[in-house]
């Protein structure tokens, strides 16, 4: 019994219970973001818009259905803005609140972070304007009404 106790936990440290593997961009600095002004105050307002936007493969039905079955607990009313990165090969990093807010506002916006951390990774990159795919940052905007995702939508 103890050998099994200890093969058990030795596997749980280092077959299963490992971190997943980081955020690797494509290119050593991200130059590139949609035009989201409190996004870009977050991440800088010196990286230029591609030519085209990352976006969810399935399109933003899709990803708001994911929302749907991911509720808040919670009776408010608010909107947040969440913010990632997007790399060349469509994995996503560098989560972040892009909107401000301050105390239970802020709360309730990392909740959502979160959820968006679970969402399914089904990303197509942006691209620079020689149709390359290009690391680009995301922003998502939610309202949520009684805890419920009522719009969800990115640019």
């Amino acid at each position: 019994m103890k050998k099994l106790l200890f093969i058990f936990v030795l596997l749980s440290q280092y077959g299963f219970a490992q971190n997943p593997k980081p955020f690797v961009t494509c290119s050593k600095k991200i130059s590139y973001t949609v035009d989201d002004l409190n996004l870009r105050k977050k991440v800088g307002m010196d990286l230029v818009f591609p030519l085209s936007n990352p976006t969810y493969l399935g399109g933003e039905e899709a990803l708001k259905k994911y929302f749907l079955t991911n509720p808040l607990n919670t009776s408010k009313t608010f909107r947040t803005l969440i913010g990632f990165a997007v790399n060349c090969k469509g994995k996503l990093g560098n989560f972040l609140i892009a909107s401000n807010g301050e105390g239970e506002l802020l709360t309730l916006s990392e909740q959502v972070l979160e959820i968006v951390k679970k969402m399914p990774l089904k990303w197509k990159p942006a691209t620079s304007v020689d149709g390359k795919p290009v690391d680009s940052y995301q922003v998502i905007q939610f309202t949520i009404v009684n805890g419920k995702f009522r719009d969800v939508y990115y640019k």
